[in-house]
């Protein structure tokens, strides 16, 4: 080879050919499929050629790259999809029943050779259906790009199939197009991060579900590394069946995430829904929980108080919207009628205009007569809470009258509510307003209506467990399930800490395994709409918002088919990565998530799904139909194919375990090394 011949051989589209890993031919050609002729001794030569594997087809000597034409010097990528005819096998198919029926013994030891040389050749020879997945070739740079079709083909040209392993398949799979690698680029200066950002290994390229030729020796176990740039406001599906490695891929995900966060210097918040506590808990299955693994950058939630857990519940006293939705959700279904109770579920605790001071004081009146019960019911209140409301002098004077009796005679008068009032005071300030009320409604001078709304009294009569006529009803009682949803130790809606921990970088586990599950919805529903609308604000106001990644287990729960567009989960999916928010959602049911999700995604890894349906669904988006068959019969654990926005098509890999104690050591390293800078 001359010298000028050995520097242009230099060029990487050579890089791809591998001569003995020589297949075949190309004998049909369109700008979709390709039909290769094979034979059995090339296919064996090169290691197999399974289902689904990446074949390349050219027309150039690699050994003489510098003598071929300009419109060759380009390599078109395939994709084994299925067998195809040969004019011939008709014939050969009958000259093998021919022989099998002249056969004297069972493995064909006769002495008598069923067929002439010319004949076992011919049938060696068979068809493989490829997929087109692109062409490949280099710019007037020398860079090596990849267009996603076929520009041109000509049936006159003899196309030369090679099957690319090790270093060619390598080029391959971790492809990414220059002009989408530099917007990756300046996508993340625009997201703050200045540091180039090194790919990450996630899995090593597998074709079918039976390995032992194609993955036989390391060399062919070839790593596929993703962009971690490619997590970062945007949205990804782990789809497939439980135990097949679901999990396993979060996980993975949540340690790119966090290592793209160590080494950029830039504050991305976790927020990981856990519907069975497998990332906030150490189990047998999955060895090494999130939690253990962050130590110190994991914040933990749960819905019942937990040793190591934050408490997921609202204080009931302070965050009082929130507490009564909860009683409400809890007791809604179980209450019928009109009585005290009911009119107590249907009424609202919104904190009315401050500017209708009639509406703003009764409703002021409510939510105090509200704690009053709380605390009569048992509800544990924060310490040293108190209660005030406006009564005016009227007002104070009737209720005061009716605590006096004839024999103790004239009383003190009770103290102004709009002072402050212990929860013991105000329960009985309010029964006392209640007797008064009795006699003739209770009114504020020159006020319009009643001083207790309907809604009040209500109130009033559970606290004394008694209805306007005094016939027993159960009152306060009703309320007790609730008291495990609520925390007199929280002073700060949860949903404020939740987002400030996200902010300042840190892993939230929402431990949801435990709880009812409507009030779990609705819990979840409630925090993730308030980190989207928090940071919606932020853009709005010309701010930056905080990176947060969201991770939803089981999400046909939360974000199913029928979810109103207009509602959290559409909406976060949608436009969240405007807002710097990425989606992670988990499930096996790919058909009852919300269409408009499934459109906005750009990063996925499907393992098995066990039916056509669901199959069928994938396979609407980019190359999955595919791997329609295998993603049926393959079950293996971890065997998943990868579609990722850096990655122009569906590559299938072997997820790589997570492996806790190496990311713990690693996270350990990034720690101190903070510390030092510091």
């Amino acid at each position: 080879m001359q010298i000028a011949d050995r520097v242009l051989t230099e060029d990487p589209l050579v890089k791809l050919i591998q001569r003995n890993n020589f297949v075949g031919w190309v004998f049909d050609l369109d700008y979709d499929t390709a039909l290769v002729m094979t034979n059995d001794l090339w296919k064996s030569r090169s290691g197999g050629v399974p289902h689904n594997c990446f074949l390349v087809a050219c027309s150039f000597d690699p050994d003489q790259f510098s003598a071929a034409s300009f419109e060759d010097k380009e390599v078109v990528l395939l994709r084994v999809v299925g067998s195809a005819n040969l004019p011939q096998d008709d014939d050969i198919i009958r000259t093998k029943i021919d022989g099998y029926q002249s056969q004297t013994g069972t493995f064909g030891a006769s002495a008598i050779r069923p067929y002439d040389d010319i004949t076992q050749n011919q049938m060696q020879f068979d068809g493989l259906k490829c997929r087109v997945l692109g062409t490949f070739y280099t710019d007037t740079e020398g860079t090596l790009r990849l267009g996603s079709d076929l520009e041109t083909f000509t049936n006159a040209v003899r196309l030369n199939v090679y099957r690319p392993r090790a270093a060619a398949l390598k080029i391959i799979v971790n492809h990414v197009d220059p002009m989408r690698q530099k917007a990756a680029e300046d996508e993340a200066q625009r997201l703050g991060i200045v540091k180039e950002l090194q790919p990450f290994p996630i899995g090593t390229v597998r074709y079918t579900s039976t390995d032992r030729l194609h993955r036989r020796d390391e060399t062919d176990r070839v790593q596929v590394h993703i962009q971690p740039s490619d997590f970062l406001a945007r949205r990804t599906a782990v789809l497939g069946m439980t135990r097949t490695g679901k999990s396993n891929m979060v996980k993975q995900t949540v340690s790119v995430v966090k290592r793209v966060a160590d080494q950029s210097g830039v504050r991305i918040g976790q927020l990981i829904y856990d519907l069975n506590g497998e990332y906030a808990n150490a189990n047998q299955d999955d060895k090494g929980a999130i939690s253990e693994v962050y130590t110190e950058e994991v914040v933990r939630y749960r819905m019942v108080e937990t040793e190591g857990f934050e408490q997921l519940q609202n204080n009931f006293y302070l965050q009082v919207a929130e507490g009564f939705a909860t009683i409400r959700r809890l007791l809604g279904d179980k209450i019928e009628g009109a009585g005290d109770v009911s009119t107590f579920l249907g009424m609202s605790l919104d904190e009315p205009d401050p500017e209708e001071r009639g509406a703003h004081c009764r409703w002021q009146v409510r939510v105090a007569a509200y704690q009053a019960l709380l605390r009569q019911a048992e509800f544990a209140p924060p310490e040293h809470f108190r209660v005030r409301f406006p009564a005016n002098a009227d007002v104070r004077a009737a209720v005061s009258a009716a605590v006096r009796t004839a024999d103790t005679g004239p009383a003190a008068d009770l103290p102004d509510p709009s002072r402050g009032l212990s929860l013991e005071q105000a329960r009985d300030w309010f029964l006392a307003a209640r007797k008064a009320n009795k006699g003739s409604p209770l009114r504020s001078k020159g006020a319009q209506g009643d001083w207790l709304d309907a809604a009040t009294k209500a109130i009033l009569n559970m606290i004394a467990n008694k209805n306007d006529n005094d016939a027993y009803i159960n009152g306060w009682k009703v309320l007790q399930p609730a008291r495990e949803y609520h925390s007199p130790r929280r002073q700060q809606e949860v949903g404020d800490e939740i987002y400030r921990h996200l902010v300042d970088g840190r892993i939230v586990i929402l431990d949801l395994s435990v709880g009812e599950p409507e009030l779990k919805e609705r819990l979840s529903e409630q925090i993730a709409r308030g980190v989207f609308e928090r940071n919606m604000l932020a853009y709005t106001k010309g701010n930056v918002p905080p990176h947060i990644v969201v991770y939803i287990e089981e999400a046909h729960n939360l974000i199913g088919e029928k979810a109103e567009l207009s509602t959290t989960w559409p909406r976060l999916a949608k436009e969240g990565a405007k807002y710097r928010i990425a989606l992670v959602y988990a499930t096996q049911e790919v058909s009852s998530v919300h269409p408009n999700i499934l459109a906005n995604t750009e990063n996925w890894f499907v393992t098995h799904l066990n039916n056509e349906r669901e199959v069928q669904v994938l396979s609407r988006f980019y190359d999955f139909s595919d791997f329609s068959r295998s993603l049926i019969r393959a079950q293996d654990v971890g065997f998943a194919r990868v579609k990722t926005l850096s990655a122009p098509f569906v590559i299938p890999v072997q997820i790589d375990k997570f492996e806790p104690e190496a990311e713990r050591a690693r996270a350990e390293v990034a720690r101190a090394s903070r510390a030092h800078k510091k």
